[in-house]
């Protein structure tokens, strides 16, 4: 693969090279290193059927260069010079074997057998002419390469040092030069999964191959260290406290308080700032978690993009440049493998934001930046001086809800009940039925208890704890509570107003006590979901939009049903718990809609004519 290059690729020519690497290889073949390994090692071969053909190219091409600069003895170079290892090891002097084993009253003709007799290839002539041969060999090659090897380049092209087969491979992915090359390697992950044919192990020879051109530092992933509290400068007193200070010393002492104020935050540095904020101000470990990923983001954006500015010296240009990262993120900041934070390989992001996870993100931000501007930890707020609105999505449609349409839902089922009985399919059947006619978000079903459930005149409610931990009352209408009653007797109980109070609502599979957590719940869904579409008659269409269908489509399959069936807004809206009937209105209101295409059919009706 690395050796030399004549062709012209997408009209870029090269032209042959020989770099240090060709003369490792030679070196290593003179001491004995079979050619196979070697030009893997170093001339980045990935058949070994390659090697002869490679090996042969790089002798004859310093073999040139050696007549080119009159080297008599550039025959040398290739030729396999076969020294018995134990020559190499260094005899010492007559004189030092003679004092070393106290032989100095022998006669010098006595001390000369035992030092022959000890290292016999003293005495053997042609042993000795192979060795100088060897050594001559070696420093022909020392001299050729510091008058020939060219050092190679980041900017040199592929096709300058990679065979024109991979070359090509290289090129098509993006991958002109050996920076691109480097860069590549340096995102980690599968960075190959671009060169066909290429796979683990042949990438792996490129990459040593990459190594044993521009070393290691330019291949060396970057990592993201989270900084500590111990790592962070402390914040100083701002400017406006300590104006306030001076203020008020220069007030009248009556009108003083007795001691000086003390700080809000424990917090001294930005690490812990993150800390507190999220200590005070997260409603759950959900949010606590999405809180802290995006404060940490800002903040190594600020130590690696921002010349390790602090929360406290944040501009709004700054504010405007984080924004802008966000909508475009770097490679380096994208991680392909995983690993723990703060490991090698990671880094703070899985992949592009989409619309909403980049709006997302800039609101946590925001919301911090008050938080610590209302507890005087920073002087000054930039995120109040800038637009931090990214607008709406261009590519969301907001008529195409993630929902399930009845005849879906219809097939779903028919797939479902069609499998052999067991926990998981009695699940998922309850899961479906009871989420049609609840829409309880997911976090809520997990939490719910069977004592939580009450007949009250009005008929079955379920006592909900929900998001920003408000309570409201949930109605459990007759499909849901039938669903429910068939849920409970799979799990061998006989009915909600024997079971015990805490029994969960939905239970683990093992152990029918216990309850299940978010992710469980999460993969239970959608992997029956998708082995239900799969064994489905659904249209191909259908099939495509419900691949990534998930728990929250159950939430949404709700107010679509509602809206169907023409229940009111407002009451779709304490049902769903949503905090203006506004946010229900933009998601499920389609009746302004309605009301639009109607009278603006009635003025452009196709059927009327001009009078």
């Amino acid at each position: 693969m690395g050796i030399f290059h004549w062709m012209m690729i997408d009209m870029t020519t090269s032209v042959p090279r020989l770099g240090r690497h060709h003369f490792a290889h030679l070196r290593s073949v003179a001491m004995g290193v079979p050619v196979k390994d070697a030009a893997t090692l170093y001339l980045g071969i990935h058949h070994g059927h390659q090697a002869d053909g490679a090996h042969r190219m790089t002798v004859q091409e310093v073999r040139a260069i050696a007549r080119r600069h009159g080297e008599p003895a550039w025959r040398l170079i290739g030729l396999l010079i076969r020294v018995d290892s134990s020559t190499h090891q260094q005899a010492p002097s007559l004189e030092d074997f003679v004092v070393a084993r106290g032989l100095e009253d022998w006669s010098e003709e006595d001390a000369l057998n035992f030092y022959l007799e000890a290292h016999p290839e003293q005495g053997n002539a042609k042993g000795k002419r192979r060795e100088r041969l060897l050594h001559m060999q070696l420093e022909l090659l020392e001299r050729l390469e510091k008058l020939s090897a060219v050092p190679p380049s980041p900017t040199d092209l592929v096709s300058t040092w990679f065979d024109p087969e991979m070359a090509k491979k290289l090129i098509g992915a993006g991958m002109v030069t050996l920076q691109d090359l480097a860069d590549r390697i340096r995102v980690g992950g599968q960075w190959f999964s671009g060169l066909p044919g290429v796979g683990a192990t042949k990438s792996q020879r490129i990459e040593a191959f990459a190594r044993n051109l521009l070393g290691d530092a330019a291949l060396q992933q970057h990592t993201f260290i989270i900084p500590t509290a111990e790592q962070l400068p402390a914040v100083p007193p701002s400017s406006a406290d300590l104006m306030i200070d001076a203020s008020v010393a220069r007030l009248p002492k009556h009108l003083t308080y007795p001691d000086p104020p003390q700080p809000v935050l424990a917090a001294r540095n930005d690490a812990d700032a993150i800390t507190e904020w999220i200590s005070v101000k997260a409603g759950s470990q959900q949010t606590a978690t999405s809180y802290r990923r995006e404060a940490t983001r800002l903040l190594l954006w600020l130590q690696e993009e921002a010349g390790r500015k602090l929360f406290s010296t944040m501009t709004t240009a700054d504010c405007a440049a984080y924004m802008a990262f966000l909508g475009d993120i770097p490679a380096r900041w994208i991680s392909r493998t995983r690993t723990r934070p703060g490991a090698p390989g990671w880094a703070p992001f899985r992949g592009q934001l989409n619309h909403h996870s980049r709006q997302y993100a800039i609101n946590v931000v925001v919301a911090l930046f008050n938080w610590l501007h209302a507890a005087k930890y920073i002087p000054l707020n930039p995120w109040v001086l800038v637009k931090h609105d990214v607008g709406d999505d261009p590519d969301a449609r907001p008529l195409d809800t993630k929902s399930l349409s009845e005849g879906t839902m219809v097939e779903i089922l028919r797939v479902i009940e069609r499998q052999p009985p067991s926990p998981s399919r009695s699940r998922i059947l309850f899961i479906l039925k009871f989420m049609e006619a609840v829409g309880l978000r997911s976090q809520e079903l997990i939490s719910a208890r069977l004592a939580d459930f009450s007949l009250e005149p009005e008929g079955w409610v379920l006592q909900v704890h929900g998001k920003g931990s408000k309570n409201r009352i949930a109605a459990v209408p007759g499909q849901a509570m039938e669903a429910l009653q068939g849920y409970l007797l799979a799990r061998g109980i006989s009915g909600i107003e024997t079971a015990p109070s805490a029994t969960p609502l939905l239970s683990d599979l093992a152990d029918p006590t216990k309850p299940i957590g978010y992710q469980a719940l999460y993969e239970h869904v959608k992997n029956w979901l998708a082995k239900s579409v799969a064994g489905s008659n659904l249209p191909e269409r259908e099939r495509r939009r419900l691949s990534g269908a998930s728990t929250h489509w159950l939430r949404h399959t709700f107010g679509t049903r509602a809206v169907a069936r023409e229940v009111p807004l407002d009451v779709i809206q304490e049902q769903l718990g949503h905090a203006s009937i506004q946010i229900t209105m933009n998601i499920y209101g389609r009746a302004p809609i309605k009301r639009r295409t109607h009278e603006i059919g009635k003025a452009f009706n196709a059927t009327t004519s001009d009078v």
